[in-house]
Parts: C-alpha cells; structure tokens; sequence
C-alpha cells in the first residue's frame, strides 16, 4: 500500500535529487499500513538501474529486488524464541555491508518488524548506521519508533506510514475484488487502514478477534467483570499473538472514547465506534489513562511470556476498578 504515503515517497526522491540520501530509514506506524511495500519500494529505487530515486519497475535490477532475488538486497534473518535481530545477525550484516555490491553501485539491507529488536543487537549496529560505506544502505521498518534507543534514531531518518484516505482504501479493496458489504464492514472494524482491511476480510480469526474485543468493551460499559473474564477465556486468545492484537485493538476503543470528549468528528483508530461513544460518557480521561496503562502492562507481560489465564484474570480486575 503505496497509496496515501506521499510524504514519505516525495521526501526520499528529494533527498536523492538533491544528492543528499541518507543511508538509513525508518518506516514506522501501526500494522496494515504498508511500511513493507514502503521499504520494498526504497530499496527498488535504490537499486534501480534508471537511478531516478523511481523504480522503473521494468529493468533487471528492479524485477529481481522484486522477486526477492537480487544478490545485494538482503534481508537479515531473526532467530530466538521471540524471533527478533539477534547480536550475531547484527555483527554480520556490519561485516558484510564492507563487502562491495554484486551486482550494481548499492547494496541494500532490509530489517522487518524490529518491535521486538534487541539492544544490544541495536548497539551493534551504531557504528554502521553512523558511518556506513558510501554503497551501504539500511531501511527498518517497526510499529513504534519507541522500540528504538535515541542513538539509533538520532542516525536514522524517520519516516511515518500514513492512512490512506476513505476513496484510496475503497479504491484498493474494489481492485481486490471485494463486494460492498465486505468493503462496508472491514471499514467499520479498521477504517482507512487498508491493509487491517484486507486482512480483515480475508482472515476468519481476525473477524473473530474483533468480536471478541467488542464484547469486551461492553463487557466494560456494563462493568460485568463475568462477561470480560468469560470473552477473555475464548481459545481464540490462547494464542499469544492473537492475545497481544486483541489488547491492542481494545486499547484502540479506550482511546477513542477519549477523542470523543474532544471531538466527536475526529477518526476513529478503534473496531467499535459505538463502544467507543459509550465508554466516553461513562469513563473520565483519567480512567481511560489508567485502564490504557493496565492494557499495556498486560500487553508487556505477554510478551514476557507470563501465563494467558493470570494476565487476563489480573486485568480484569484492574480494569472493572475504574
């Protein structure tokens, strides 16, 4: 999803225009906004044998970035449980970055979905990102800028993945071939996130998990501790990933109930518009402050692999406390 990102298309051809590219990016925003298709496009533009800053999208250089088959796009791999950018992976994408280009005047390396990247692994790389060979370059893509330490972004240059606007997203799910009323009901669930939208449509689990979290906010307007803890046991959440998108879908919903005592007119990043309207007039800001901090800490402890059924239980009683 290209579309509805031009700030960060016309700040890359200016910059190499102008002669003045930077080696390192980040592509940072929420998941479905396409920062992969962002950074894809990057590395296409800077290995394009036009050297336009476009990707012709026709040349060898640019059908090979495409099917992932150039010898100097790499895309390191992770490892570990967690599946992040280990120390080891760092240290040696620092050695071969000193290694010329195969096949061209830039090598490039992508680093996907760094939320989880380690700091030490980051430190790894302070001195690559710093002073990298001129034909080096980095491109991180991450939901939050957050996950990186202040000296890795004070060398990178930071670039946030927008949403598209309500035709740009009509448009792309009508070129997928959706009907109306899928079209009408991803919107109501993700808005103009695009790529939340096709996921929606196309994934069963994903629909559920959006139930899921709906019932848990009214679960929370009737303040009926039973009901959460009863959505919060579904099987579907037994899954850790699952588990983290539905505490985030949720907190999505708290914090809309916040922009509609500011203005109602505003968009809505929450599945529940309608919960969202009634959490506003139930919840003061410092409640939905403090139940968005019980979320996140919920959030962290999954990721800290602590058991599901004692997260969940510790939140509910946390949260029906408001």
């Amino acid at each position: 999803m290209i579309e509805g990102n031009n700030f960060i298309l016309d700040t890359f051809g200016s910059m190499f225009k102008s002669g003045r590219l930077a080696h390192s990016f980040l592509i940072y925003g929420e998941k479905g906004l396409g920062k992969k298709e962002i950074a894809m496009y990057l590395a296409q533009a800077l290995l394009c044998e036009k050297n336009t800053g476009i990707p012709c999208g026709k040349c060898r250089s640019c059908s090979n970035a495409a099917s992932k088959a150039h010898p100097d796009l790499i895309f390191p791999e992770k490892s570990g449980k967690l599946e992040t950018y280990s120390v080891e992976t760092c240290r040696f994408v620092r050695t071969d970055s000193y290694v010329k280009p195969n096949d061209g005047e830039r090598k490039v390396y992508v680093f996907s979905d760094c939320s989880d990247i380690q700091t030490a692994a980051q430190n790894a790389m302070l001195k690559i990102i710093e002073e990298p060979p001129d034909y080096a370059y980095f491109i991180f893509t991450a939901e939050s800028k957050e996950v990186f330490l202040p000296t890795v972004l004070s060398r990178v240059i930071s670039l946030p993945a927008s949403l598209c606007t309500e035709n740009e997203c009509a448009r792309i799910l009508e070129a997928r071939g959706f009907d109306r009323e899928q079209i009408k009901e991803a919107y109501s669930s993700f808005g103009r996130n695009a790529g939340m939208c096709i996921e929606y449509i196309q994934n069963e689990n994903l629909r559920n998990t959006v139930a899921l979290t709906r019932k848990a906010a009214e679960s929370i307007i009737k303040r009926d501790e039973y009901d959460f803890l009863v959505t919060a046991a579904d099987p579907l959440l037994k899954d850790r990933t699952t588990a983290l998108m539905f505490l985030r879908m949720l907190d999505n919903i708290i914090r809309d109930s916040v922009v509609c005592k500011i203005n109602p007119e505003m968009s809505f990043a929450g599945c529940s518009k309608k919960a969202a309207r009634e959490l506003s007039e139930r919840l003061s800001v410092s409640s939905a402050v403090r139940i968005h901090k019980f979320i996140a800490s919920a959030a962290d402890d999954i990721s800290s692999n602590v058991n599901l059924s004692l997260i969940f239980s510790a939140l509910c009683g946390e949260i029906m406390g408001y």
